[in-house]
């Protein structure tokens, strides 16, 4: 039994310290007027995922952070639906000192 209660412990702290490491990017930059950059990864992939770039930058600056797919230092992850073309959109950038970078982005139909 106590060794079940030092995983369990070890896991909510580090769940705690992920969730305070990404509270702490995201507040580094104003992601609602900062520039936003393009990897050139992602124009390659423009016509086989059929991104649209306007939504593509909305979902970076009024989507959610999606915790589950952020990684130290400075990758992180937001998702965005769009109710009316019933599209989420995934978003993969970097965080960086004065700008955020695209790294890759895809749609999926529905929530």
């Amino acid at each position: 039994m106590i060794r079940y209660n030092k995983i369990y412990i070890l896991v909510i702290t580090s769940v705690i310290t992920i969730l305070f490491w990404i509270e702490k990017i995201v507040m580094q930059l104003n992601r609602k007027e900062v520039e936003i950059t393009f990897d050139p990864h992602l124009f390659h992939r423009v016509d086989y995922r059929n991104l649209d770039f306007d939504l593509v930058e909305e979902t970076i600056r009024k989507g959610n952070v999606y915790p589950y797919k952020c990684e130290i230092p400075n990758k992180i992850c937001f998702k965005k639906y769009f109710g009316k073309i019933n599209q989420t959109y995934t978003v993969i950038v970097r965080y960086n000192n004065e700008f955020i970078e695209v790294k890759t982005a895809w749609n999926s139909n529905g929530k």
